[in-house]
């Protein structure tokens, strides 16, 4: 049930951001909110819960990105989670300052992804020159925003597993 949130959280955030900075010609401005509910999963969730949200959640991202092909964000998102996976072991994604540079980190990476892949399977893709441009203020976003986003999922978290010690469900409202 927890896991249902977390996609609702991520698809509100998704949802809101992306008609708001593209009304506003400013979409390489948005902080990459799926790449954050990645490295959440990958720190907090269970392997397969974790893995199929963070699919989910690519998706999603797919289907609010009218200029790349289908799959590329869920693909950049499940290796994402398998990453936080392996550094959730080496990294406090716990306190601010490791999980901010840690986002930061990711974000850079995930631009590296989406330029090789866009080179794979979009070859009309000529906008090389505006990714690399961007990479570094949507690395310095999504860092701000990792906080925010992980306090946010945290409480969700913490919600659903009081309930679940209690033995009910959490209210619907």
């Amino acid at each position: 049930m927890k896991e249902v949130a977390w996609i609702a959280v991520a698809f509100g955030l998704l949802s809101l951001v992306s008609p708001l900075l593209g009304s506003l010609d400013s979409q390489f401005f948005a902080p990459d909110f799926a790449l954050l509910t990645a490295l959440y999963l990958g720190s907090r969730s269970t392997l397969l819960s974790g893995l199929l949200c963070a699919f989910v959640v690519g998706l999603l991202k797919d289907g609010l990105s009218l200029s790349v092909p289908v799959g590329l964000y869920t693909e950049i998102n499940v290796l994402a989670f398998l990453m936080a996976r392996v550094l959730e072991r080496r990294v406090d994604l716990h306190s601010p300052v490791p999980l901010m540079a840690t986002a930061a980190g990711m974000s850079v990476g995930a631009t590296g992804l989406f330029l090789m892949l866009e080179a794979i399977f979009h070859r009309s893709f000529e906008a090389y020159g505006d990714v690399l441009r961007m990479a570094l203020p949507l690395a310095l976003i999504t860092m701000l925003m990792a906080p925010v986003q992980f306090a946010l999922l945290d409480r969700i978290t913490r919600r659903f597993e009081l309930h679940h010690r209690a033995g009910v469900l959490p209210m619907r409202r």
